[in-house]
């Protein structure tokens, strides 16, 4: 889920200006993802106001062994 809140700009004017939207304001957007990610290897970065968010895979695949020192 990504959440966030729109100000209003008023930087837009001129003899070729027809319409405006209303685009401010609280947000939501629900994203399913088609697959488990890495949550601590995920990474969010927001510049210029493009929010990118990148989401590794999680690799059920690969096998991981533990030793156990005998005691």
């Amino acid at each position: 889920v990504i959440e966030g809140s729109r100000e209003e700009r008023t930087d837009t004017t001129g003899p070729d200006y027809f319409n405006q939207e209303l685009f401010w304001g609280a947000f939501s957007r629900t994203i399913m993802l088609p697959q488990e990610v890495d949550v601590d290897g995920a990474q969010a970065t927001s510049k210029d106001g493009l929010l990118t968010i990148i989401l590794p895979k999680l690799d059920r695949t690969r096998q991981t062994k533990l030793r156990v020192k005998p005691s």
